[in-house]
């Protein structure tokens, strides 16, 4: 088969011309190319991708700044913070097994024993206890 030739310059034509010859012209306005919509997402979503996540570690790093701060002036020490506030609870009172009746009262009597409560403070502790 032979080349063709072109006879004549159509780039004088009007689209109305080019019609005929089935040449279709591109409508910028309305892309529904799977292109322009990947290209559209990412030039959108990776930059509010990128300003979520500096917001989101921006305020990871003013909580870890807020907390250490407010430990410190507590008086913890904040990198202990969590063992020392686990140490304190487990040797409170609050979580202490509670003691029986008998047991308050032998702690009592060997306090009286020894001498280091009074005979009046020993008889208010032990109404306490047994008003208990």
């Amino acid at each position: 088969m032979g080349e063709i030739e072109y006879s004549e310059d159509i780039s004088g034509l009007t689209p109305e011309d080019l019609d005929g010859f089935g040449y279709i012209e591109p409508d910028l306005g309305s892309s529904s190319s799977v292109f322009d919509t990947v290209d559209t997402v990412f030039s959108v979503g990776i930059p509010l991708f990128a300003i979520l996540f500096i917001a989101g570690v921006g305020f990871i790093i003013f909580v870890v700044v807020r907390n250490h701060r407010k430990a410190k002036s507590a008086g913890f020490d904040p990198l202990t913070l969590e063992t020392d506030l686990m140490a304190r609870a487990a040797n409170s009172a609050m979580l202490a097994p509670k003691k029986s009746l008998e047991d308050k009262l032998s702690e009592l009597d060997s306090l009286h024993s020894r001498g280091i409560i009074t005979r009046d403070e020993f008889l208010q502790a032990r109404r306490d206890a047994l008003s208990e």
